[in-house]
């Protein structure tokens, strides 16, 4: 019984909203009342207020911004169709991973899909396995599924190609995730910013981009971590990067130098190192770099590392040269995996709040309003074992 009168509160509420709407005491653009008020109003549960406004999102009467507000978008709306979010990544997996997949590929290919499928299907399966692209992936399809989304992945290895599809997509539905495009990418982003389409950039801004974009404070979360180090007393920090074409790597790179000369510290160019490699050639590079710096006279107390994956690096480099983790060397790393706490010592890192990055980008794909926000995020600073004093 008290089941069957949830249902009748909720079914009044929904009815309530939806006789405002119908005799326009709610136009299309007027803001709704907050649940809770309108859970007060008609002597309900907030709960039973938001399930009656979700059933009114679905139906496609509201629609929720989120941080903003509950909106009236139609009076009478057609039938919904489900809108499809193409995730957009860039580049291709490179010559090892192909290798290592290549058994997975030969199978995807036996069962008849395309060479362009197989592409996608592998760029997927190796990046859903990345600290940040898996997480990040995850993120937007839990968002997604909220409205009804279905998801579709592309890649991307030449700006004409998205160009094409963008040309190509269904404009009563289908939206675009471009997750971390590149800055060289400039003027074809630019060009599909005026296509009408919803569009929106995930993990990447500049100046001047031409759609909407969902960042993290990446310039930001480098002056944390290198302040960090020298409120502990460091005062030669190394600084280890890769990719230094995409905006992330470069905005991280720009606030660890521009918080050096804030601090008075020494910008020392060979301090700075592009680790271009991965698993065991990242480790290799790492050990070289060390190995150079001690050569010149370099001795850094800590060690700054922009990503996850080549924190780990450089731990496993530091252990095969004995140096003791922190007493010796210091290590801050940028992204928190799960991982991270059962490192020896536990790693001290700047974390990235990616399931709010998804929802935002999510959000402005989904609105109708015109005018669409980007957003850059704050990060968050977790000390953990490997800082201390110098």
């Amino acid at each position: 019984m008290a089941g069957s009168k949830e249902k009748l509160r909720y079914i009044k509420v929904k009815e309530h909203i939806l006789h405002q709407i119908k005799n326009g005491h709610l136009n299309v653009g007027d803001k709704l009342l907050g649940e809770r008020k309108i859970a007060e109003m008609l002597n309900v549960s907030q709960m039973t207020a938001n399930r009656a406004i979700q059933e009114l999102v679905k139906e496609g009467y509201l629609e929720r911004e989120m941080g903003v507000g509950t909106f009236v978008v139609s009076t009478d709306p057609v039938k919904k169709v489900a809108p499809r979010v193409n995730i957009v990544l860039f580049g291709s997996i490179g010559r090892e991973e192909e290798q290592i997949l290549s058994s997975k590929a030969k199978k995807f290919r036996d069962a008849g899909y395309s060479r362009k499928s197989e592409a996608t299907y592998l760029t997927v399966e190796y990046l859903s396995k990345d600290i940040f692209m898996g997480p990040m992936l995850r993120s937007l399809m839990e968002a997604g599924y909220l409205h009804d989304c279905e998801f579709s992945f592309l890649t991307a290895m030449y700006p004409y190609e998205l160009e094409e599809y963008v040309q190509k997509a269904d404009r009563n539905r289908e939206c675009f995730v471009l997750v971390n495009p590149l800055e060289s990418w400039q003027d074809s982003i630019r060009r599909i910013g005026e296509s009408g389409l919803p569009i929106v950039a995930l993990s990447a801004h500049w100046d001047d981009m031409g759609v909407p974009y969902v960042d993290t404070d990446n310039y930001g979360g480098a002056k944390m971590a290198i302040g960090h180090l020298h409120d502990l007393g460091h005062r030669d920090i190394a600084v280890f990067y890769s990719w230094p074409e995409t905006a992330n790597t470069k905005d991280r790179i720009n606030g660890a130098k521009d918080k050096m000369k804030e601090l008075g510290l020494t910008v020392d160019e060979e301090m700075f190192w592009n680790i271009d490699g991965i698993d065991t050639e990242c480790i290799r590079l790492v050990k070289d770099a060390i190995k150079s710096m001690q050569s010149k006279g370099k001795r850094p107390t800590a060690i700054f590392a922009a990503g996850f994956e080549l924190a780990l690096a450089i731990s496993t480099a530091l252990n095969s040269y004995n140096y003791s983790i922190p007493d010796d060397m210091s290590l801050i790393g940028f992204d928190d995996s799960p991982a991270a706490i059962y490192l020896q010592p536990p790693l001290t890192t700047i974390r990235q709040p990616f399931p709010e990055m998804a929802k935002k980008a999510i959000s402005i794909l989904m609105s109708k309003h015109k005018s669409k926000q980007s957003e850059i995020i704050p990060v968050e600073l977790v000390i953990r074992d490997s800082t201390s004093k110098r």
